[in-house]
């Protein structure tokens, strides 16, 4: 991933948002960028009565109210604020390509799967008060791009607590569909983690840091996501496995970004 020089911070009337702007301060010091601050005001028009098609919404008010919190919380940090009508979503992929934006910052109202998938850029989604981010928790499928995501992680948080998690799917869950006895289901089973476990330790050894190996009675992504509700950390970090013509962000990143209670940041 290269250098952070541009943040854009997505907000509405959402009660975070002055946490994402705290947010989005802090990481524009700890990497010397500027931040676009977009706000976006959705009006139901089609719902609206016809003699009330005319909404008084004044946008440089609006612009102005930010700006206000935004210097409360900012010490240096340069800034401008636009405000639109209309999807945040749509807006947010807009002003991703055309401000040359390496990071985007927002909160849980946004469509996760279509800002990565259509911008190709990192994620930060807050979904709790503002806090500082000392235990990061990192789940991995020990592909080149975790190892990515890590490297970047580590590189950026330097006095952070990080920890791995390695989840992998009970062979029962594969194999119960199927005839087999109960005797070779736990001899598969068996197997299944030793060679997990193997594969994990390796991995980290590579990347330097030490985690814990998961296993999803029921499903990859749930089995993460208790492990994630158990430990609390401050920070959860995956890899989007996301292409240009893909649909899908990845089954665990996009599972998690909806409904771990933590911060996450998906790295693309």
């Amino acid at each position: 991933m290269k250098a952070i020089k541009n943040i854009l911070t997505v907000i509405d009337d959402d009660k975070l948002s002055r946490d994402i702007l705290k947010k989005s301060v802090e990481l524009a010091k700890k990497f010397n960028a500027n931040i676009i601050i977009l706000y976006t005001i959705h009006i139901p028009f089609f719902d609206l009565p016809s003699y009330k098609k005319d909404v008084p919404v004044n946008k440089d008010e609006v612009k102005d109210n930010i700006d206000k919190i935004f210097n409360e919380l900012n010490s240096g940090v340069k800034h401008h604020t636009i405000v639109y009508f209309g999807d945040n979503t749509d807006r947010a992929v807009v002003e991703a390509k055309r401000d040359n934006v390496d990071l985007i910052v927002t909160g849980e109202h946004i469509k996760y799967e279509k800002v990565i998938r259509e911008s190709q850029k990192s994620l930060l989604v807050v979904k709790r008060e503002y806090r500082e981010y000392k235990d990061i928790l990192i789940p991995t499928d020990l592909s080149n791009k975790s190892k990515e995501s890590i490297e970047f992680i580590k590189s950026s948080f330097k006095n952070s607590n990080f920890s791995l998690v390695h989840g992998y799917e009970s062979v029962a869950v594969v194999m119960s569909m199927y005839d087999i006895g109960y005797a070779d289901m736990v001899e598969y089973q068996e197997e299944n983690r030793e060679i997990a476990l193997e594969l994990f330790k390796n991995f980290q050894k590579e990347v330097g840091i030490k985690g814990e190996l998961t296993d999803a009675e029921f499903s990859l992504p749930y089995g993460i996501l208790e492990y994630i509700k158990n430990k609390e950390p401050d920070l959860v970090v995956v890899a989007s496995h996301s292409l240009d013509d893909s649909f899908f962000v990845g089954s665990t990143s996009s599972y998690l970004a909806k409904e771990s209670p933590c911060d996450i940041f998906i790295f693309n």
